[in-house]
């Protein structure tokens, strides 16, 4: 009901357009913006008023500093998280249930920690050494993560129609992880997830060799992404910048900012300004990809690579001293055998009687391209100007100078070609990821850019506008000598503010893979991964009329000027053996690569030798124990201009408002924090009213069920009021004082006695505490669909426990190619669920069943339905069949009795001992299943899987 009140008061004044539209615009073919926009949003001093008077809220004052109560029971003395249960349960008259018999509490705090049942080897009879071992074990990560995953609408893909990979969805998973299992502080994780990139000093992984901090940001690319831009559908740009508010305000916040998308918030102190500030901040940076590899992590292969690319440089100058210089007699003998060679840098041996007026013609065609190309303001090829960005060890270590020898990674020869002067991300290895990031096209001089560019295995470029990454604007060159591409600056329309350009690898490109079609040559069930992938950029012009830069024939010079030699083959040797000494003296010059690569190519220079082959085997075996580079999409704010973005008036797209700067929630006296650091800080205060509390609610409701804030993602009007608010702020000072340690809480409350109560409900609860609000007992709770999943792997003896790795995908009737839905193996290779790819359009279906949340928005609490589909599930899935007959395979292989078996059966699935009367008769349904037989064993396992007791714990 309130997500259908939000959703019409905002349709309601998005209709209600009808403001005069200026003339004035923002720049150059920018949107007007509406005239006398402050109408529509109330005079400031009125909102002022309504301001203040919003302030007065319970979620937005100091946290309280209050101490626990005493209460008269020892027991529940100890623990302050008791005393303050204990005290409210005593002033509603209402006791506490009985303690939990031990094998009640060791399921429910398997399940609460690690979301697995326990395993036969788990044997700790101390509650507190159970715990303990509960919380180093890996799989506390993974159940936590996964409960975070839900506040961040985590997603494998980006939905909409072609459901698009989300480059780096699993790093994001595999760090939160980490980061549960190491303990990580929250206040880190809050840093990392809203500014890890800005970081001075980022976190590195030592074992993973990660760079943490920078995976951080992905939390922002969650959810679902639009194909295409704003210039091509107005709106685009405006749902993803939604999306991020949305999810920033609920998931550290519990706040619901995106109401205020179309109007001053109808019941928070959050203003329209408040909605466009953060809209400001979050469109600041780059939304692009970034290579989360440790610095430094291949600075040794590296440095070995360029050792042996001198090494080999060396051994192949000598080969070409040994050689001897180029003679006229044998070169006319060569043109004369190879008459097909002889175009291009080969033209001249085509027509040596004719040099004379070919260098007549070559220096009317150079001066008449030296003119041409004054009309071009190159840019610095070695150190692009201010707003152009280098990402990526293939660029950082890219730039080369003219002929630079690039080394053969297969075949015979030594090298394949030599490069010219510029940016080649492949010099030394293909596998290193690379990208040049282009300022806003309207900062960028002149009104057009163009590029000389080469590219292959899927680099090129992708044009991004407004932030739009998942633009159709992708392209992929498949051409090795460099061709110039030009780029007009875009006419700005629909809300768009800039258009940037991102010259790039696959490994480096936001929106690699594309969607099926757009990407020739790449197969459907290809998801992007380990890509060999290369660019080269060797020129960078600006300028204002269209054309493209003429070749200046560089390559030529040598033979035409300065050549004195009389006989036209004496001055063709003369020109080769001049580039050759050049090359061997290091002293190379623009269009030099050129002729050497011809001469290569025609075998007229050596190209292999036993010493070189032996230095090319070496730079092999370097090159190849590279690993493939690890990519997120992430943020980049290096070399921006912080953005003011355009206010909608009344929500409408196509009515823009005034430009409001970056700033945070005037509530939270925002109004001078700009970037997404300062915002982190902010937040991380210990006196700030609403990061501690909602997170700790968060950790307690995982806890229990329910947090003492029923609505974790709304602390607001709308929302539920704390049913302890005493006990929730000192939770939170509790939280921050012990580092922001998220196991210490749990611990916490793990080992409190009102964890510890069993389920038993009086009837005093029933009629005083329907909803348990007060925590008279411990709530029974359905096991969440990924915990149902994992039981049946882990209780049929099917689950790996490996961690970490890319989305597994889900077993599916139908498969479409044309949308990558492929199906995986039935039983996911025994993996648990949070590594099956959670794909927004066609999430795991047995996931779905059992209430897996909407994964396009952020999901603080799910549904817990019990409806008959998911009987029919439990009954007729065939994953739920095949791990029925895999745990009678293995207890097939077990010698014991036919009671033994089956009581082996009770402890795998419910955790417990069978009393007399639950022996007698699952014995009885085996014998009506056929007996001891393959058969009845495994009806007999489908009918444990089907209890009540096996989906639910106490």
């Amino acid at each position: 009901m309130k997500r259908f009140v939000t959703i019409v008061c905002c349709l309601i004044s998005s209709l209600a357009i009808g403001d005069e539209v200026s003339s004035t615009k923002l720049g150059p073919n920018h949107p007007p913006i509406v005239k006398n926009a402050s109408k529509e949003l109330k005079t400031a001093d009125a909102w002022q008023v309504e301001f203040q008077k919003r302030l007065d809220w319970w979620s937005l004052k100091p946290m309280r500093k209050d101490e626990p109560p005493t209460v008269n029971d020892a027991a529940w003395s100890k623990e302050p998280v008791d005393r303050f249960i204990k005290a409210a349960l005593d002033a509603m008259q209402l006791t506490s249930a009985p303690p939990a018999d031990e094998a009640t509490l060791r399921r429910r705090l398997s399940f609460v920690l690690t979301g697995l049942p326990p395993s036969d080897a788990s044997d700790k009879p101390d509650p507190s050494d159970y715990v303990e071992s509960l919380l180093a074990s890996p799989h506390f990560g993974e159940h936590f993560a996964r409960h975070w995953m839900d506040v961040v609408r985590y997603t494998d893909t980006y939905g909409y129609e072609w459901d698009n990979p989300a480059k780096g969805s699993h790093e994001y998973r595999d760090y939160l992880i980490r980061a549960f299992n190491d303990d990580i502080g929250f206040d880190q994780l809050v840093r990392e997830q809203l500014a890890g990139d800005l970081l001075s000093q980022p976190r590195i992984h030592p074992k993973a060799q990660t760079n943490e901090s920078l995976i951080g940001p992905m939390f922002y690319h969650m959810g679902e992404h639009r194909h295409g831009s704003s210039l091509m559908f107005n709106g685009i740009h405006q749902e993803m910048v939604n999306n991020k508010i949305d999810a920033f305000s609920k998931a550290f916040l519990a706040t619901t900012v995106a109401c205020a998308r179309c109007h001053d918030h109808k019941l928070e102190a959050v203003s329209q300004r408040d909605y466009y500030s953060l809209a400001a901040m979050f469109t600041t940076p780059r939304w692009t990809s970034r290579v989360i590899d440790a610095p430094g992590k291949n600075d040794a292969a590296i440095a070995k690579l360029k050792g042996l690319r001198d090494a080999i440089r060396d051994e192949l100058a000598a080969q070409w001293t040994m050689r001897g210089t180029f003679q006229a007699p044998t070169l006319k003998a060569w043109a004369v055998a190879n008459r097909p060679s002889l175009k291009g840098i080969g033209a001249p041996l085509a027509a040596p009687d004719e040099l004379s007026k070919l260098a007549t013609e070559w220096e009317k065609n150079r001066a008449a391209a030296k003119k041409a190309n004054e009309m071009f303001k190159s840019l610095d090829a070695k150190r692009p100007s201010s707003g152009w960005v280098i990402e990526g060890d293939g660029f950082t270590h890219g730039f080369v100078e003219e002929a630079t020898p690039l080394i053969a990674l297969e075949g015979e020869n030594i090298v394949s070609r030599l490069l010219p002067r510029g940016w080649h991300s492949h010099a030394l290895s293909s596998k290193l990821p690379s990208s040049l990031r282009m300022p806003p096209q309207h900062l960028v001089p002149g009104k057009i850019v163009s590029l000389n560019v080469a590219g292959g295995e899927f680099g090129g470029h992708l044009v991004v506008d407004d932030h739009a990454f998942q633009n159709e604007t992708v392209a992929f060159y498949t051409n090795t000598d460099p061709q110039w591409k030009s780029f007009n600056d875009a006419a700005l329309k629909n809300g768009a503010q800039q258009v940037t350009i991102e010259f790039c690898t696959s490994s480096l490109n936001p929106n690699f893979p594309p969607r099926t079609g757009l990407a020739k040559g790449l197969k459907n069930n290809d998801f992007g991964y380990d890509k060999r992938s290369w660019i080269s950029i060797t020129d960078v012009v600006t300028h204002d009329t269209a054309g493209t830069p003429q070749d200046e024939l560089d390559a030529f010079t040598a033979l035409y000027q300065n050549n004195t030699a009389a006989d036209p083959w004496e001055r063709i040797a003369a020109w080769f053996n001049t580039i050759v000494q050049r090359w061997r003296a290091q002293q190379s010059q623009p269009g030099d690569s050129d002729v050497l690569n011809w001469l290569l190519a025609n075998g007229l220079l050596p190209n292999q030798s036993p010493v070189g082959t032996q230095l090319v085997a070496d730079y092999r075996r370097i090159e190849s124990s590279i690993a493939f580079p690890r990519t997120v999409n992430s943020m980049d704010e290096r070399e921006v201009v912080t953005a003011k973005y355009p206010l909608n008036v009344r929500g409408n797209v196509d009515a823009l408002g005034e430009l409001v700067p970056p700033a945070s929630l005037q509530m939270l006296h925002g109004d001078r924090i700009t970037n997404r650091l300062a915002l982190a800080e902010s937040l991380l205060h210990p006196e700030h009213p609403l990061t501690a509390r909602v997170y700790v609610n968060r950790v307690w409701q995982w806890i229990f069920g329910t947090g003492l804030v029923a609505t974790p993602d709304d602390f607001g009007r709308l929302g539920d009021k704390p049913s302890h608010p005493e006990l929730l702020d000192w939770l939170a000072r509790e939280f921050i004082r012990e580092g922001w340690s998220t196991k210490k809480l749990v611990r916490r409350l793990v080992l409190s006695q009102t964890f510890r109560q069993s389920s038993h409900v009086s009837d005093a609860a029933r009629d005083r505490d329907p909803s348990n609000r007060l925590l008279s007992y411990y709530p029974t709770r359905r096991l969440e669909a990924e915990s149902i999943r994992d039981s049946l792997l882990a209780v049929s003896g099917r689950l790996d426990p490996q961690l970490y790795g890319r989305p597994i995908l889900p077993h599916r009737v139908a498969e479409d190619a044309a949308k990558r839905f492929f199906s995986g193996p039935l039983d996911g290779d025994g993996r648990r669920s949070i590594y099956l790819q959670m794909s927004i359009m066609q999430p795991p279906k047995f996931l779905t069943g059992f209430n897996l949340p909407d994964l396009k928005l952020p999901t603080g609490r799910r549904d817990v339905t019990n409806v008959p589909t998911q009987a029919l599930v439990m009954l007729n899935d065939p994953f739920v069949l095949a791990m029925a007959k895999h745990w009678a395979q293995q207890l097939s292989q077990n010698s014991s009795s036919p009671e033994q078996r089956v009581r082996h059966m009770f402890m795998r699935a419910f955790s417990r001992e069978p009393n007399n009367a639950e022996m007698k008769r699952w014995l009885s349904a085996l014998e009506s299943f056929g007996g001891d037989t393959p058969a009845a064993w495994e009806s007999l396992a489908h009918a444990f899987f089907n209890a009540k007791e096996f989906i639910y714990y106490r």
